[in-house]
């Protein structure tokens, strides 16, 4: 009996260090994030001899963020106090002539506003008044953990907020790349009135999918019981349970147009959750899948389909 109690004793001190270990490794933040986020954010993909697309793609990528670079240049700092008392870091640039048409792009998982530079700088050329911001626990804005998207919504409405007090008249699209994808389908379940409607890029359908995906695909770990701890462990720590914090819940309240975006060759957020989360909307929407583009590429392959999509999209609303 006292050594099934002591195999059992270290099963669940195993089971805690490991769920322990998971939570802080996929949510801690990065303590050299605030000193990264100054310099432009360079392209680490390798050109492969003879693939001509990976290579095509690798200059565009190349060349486009050190186009966002310089456009970073041109945009005005501000900050904002969240509701949890964190102080919020943004990027924002408004069009010479009189618009009230803005677009807000979400940066995604250990990203900052630097991923989002090249975005912004083609809705600014656009047409558009443009927002972009590091999520909490990213880049300049304070917070110690990641929150995959769920608590990043209400910071998201608070941004909104902060762009109707510049601009009272304010028409505002939410676009969002991986995680930020996530974080706009999140948002929409909130009904923002300021908001005409959303654009997701390479989202996953609820946290819990998405670490499911992760600890079996990359860790060959079971779910049960890791995950359950670590979910209590969030829960507990950090205010967010994995399986409330769900795009497809959130989906399903929204009233405004979602245009869904995905990469053909996505094997990080599987292609699978973005036609889930088509099906699963009620409302007008439309999709758009990138041949040949892996995880947050759809851009990169094809600029010119991908934002003439967009454009496309948001002309509708």
């Amino acid at each position: 009996m006292k050594i099934l109690l002591l195999i059992l004793i270290v099963i669940l001190v195993a089971v805690f260090g490991v769920s322990y270990f998971f939570l802080n490794m996929v949510l801690k933040a990065t303590k050299s994030r605030k000193e990264d986020v100054l310099t432009p954010l360079p392209c680490k993909d390798r050109k492969i001899e003879g693939n001509e697309v990976q290579n095509r793609f690798i200059d565009t990528r190349t060349r486009i963020r050190a186009e966002g670079a310089e456009f970073d240049r041109t945009m005005t700092p501000v900050e904002i106090v969240n509701k949890s008392g964190l102080k919020l870091y943004g990027r924002y640039r408004m069009r010479p002539e009189t618009t009230h048409r803005w677009i807000i792009s979400v940066h995604g998982y250990r990203d900052d506003h630097r991923f989002m530079l090249p975005y912004v700088m083609r809705f600014y050329e656009g047409g558009f008044n443009v927002f972009t911001q590091d999520n909490r626990a990213h880049g300049l804005s304070d917070g110690d953990y990641i929150t995959m998207g769920w608590l990043d919504k209400d910071d998201v409405y608070e941004w909104i907020d902060c762009i109707r007090r510049m601009d009272p008249d304010a028409e505002v699209i939410v676009h969002g790349v991986s995680m930020g994808g996530a974080t706009t389908m999140m948002l929409s379940g909130l009904n923002h009135p300021a908001v005409i409607g959303y654009v997701e890029d390479c989202g996953y359908t609820t946290t819990w999918d998405m670490f499911k995906v992760v600890m079996n695909r990359d860790y060959h770990l079971p779910t049960f019981p890791i995950m359950n701890l670590t979910n209590l462990m969030s829960r507990v720590k950090l205010g967010f349970d994995f399986k409330k914090s769900s795009s497809l819940a959130q989906i399903r309240k929204c009233v405004k147009p979602i245009l869904f975006i995905h990469g053909e060759k996505d094997n990080y957020i599987p292609l699978d959750m973005c036609h889930t989360l088509y099906g699963a909307f009620n409302g007008e929407k439309d999709q758009y899948i990138a041949p040949d583009a892996g995880h947050a590429e759809s851009m990169d392959y094809d600029p010119d389909t991908y934002f003439s999509t967009i454009f496309e999209f948001i002309s509708r609303l």
